[in-house]
């Protein structure tokens, strides 16, 4: 019986990054992105990971690179990313990659954050509005500088409720958050003005 081996593919692409997929586990090692109206994922090295976490945020233009897997004989194609670069102006000069830093090289500068919002991007979650409520949360978070980021993560539990949402580092859950109710939620953890709790009350339940 003949074997049909693995072919990989080098492949490069730009297009916007649309957040990560989590595996069976809960575990977000995917990236997902959008290249004209075509819609790709693609497995995230460990060592990519952390620094994709901190930087990327949905809607971001990125260019990617990696090699395309093709199983000839299960008739599979996985695709695994080597290096992925943010562009436009606030990325400019950055890039992620999988290679070690070596000489001259500096390793990519991770903003420093004072604080982070986690959203489950579980399939239950997501299906409840996730997405929409991290874009919610990278157009209000422009007010702040970059002093605080958004992640998406892993199961948080009881799935029904949500989306779930994570304010860090009071370690505040809400859950059944709406778009809407985000405004009310950064005034109330990371406050620009005076608090209005009552708004937060409306917005979700913790």
């Amino acid at each position: 019986m003949s074997k049909f081996p693995k072919q990989g593919i080098p492949f490069e692409s730009e297009g916007q990054f649309l957040g990560f997929l989590p595996d069976k586990d809960g575990k977000l090692k995917y990236l997902r992105w959008q290249a004209g109206a075509d819609v790709f994922s693609g497995k995230i090295p460990k060592p990519l990971r952390s620094a994709l976490y901190r930087t990327l945020k949905p809607g971001d233009a990125v260019q990617i690179s990696g090699e395309r897997e093709v199983d000839l004989h299960k008739g599979r194609e996985k695709w695994v990313l080597y290096r992925v670069v943010p562009l436009g102006e606030k990325a400019e000069g950055m890039s992620l990659t999988t290679a070690p830093a070596s000489g001259g090289e500096t390793e990519p500068v991770v903003p420093k954050v004072k604080g982070k919002v986690l959203v489950c991007q579980k399939s239950d979650c997501y299906r409840r509005g996730a997405g929409a409520v991290m874009q919610a949360l990278n157009a209000h978070l422009a007010a702040y500088s970059g002093s605080i980021c958004v992640q998406g993560v892993g199961c948080m539990k009881d799935c029904k409720r949500g989306p779930h949402v994570v304010f860090m580092p009071d370690k505040a859950r809400y859950s059944g958050v709406s778009p809407q109710g985000i405004p009310a939620l950064l005034e109330r953890h990371f406050p620009l003005s005076s608090p209005q709790p009552q708004e937060v009350e409306a917005a979700a339940s913790s």
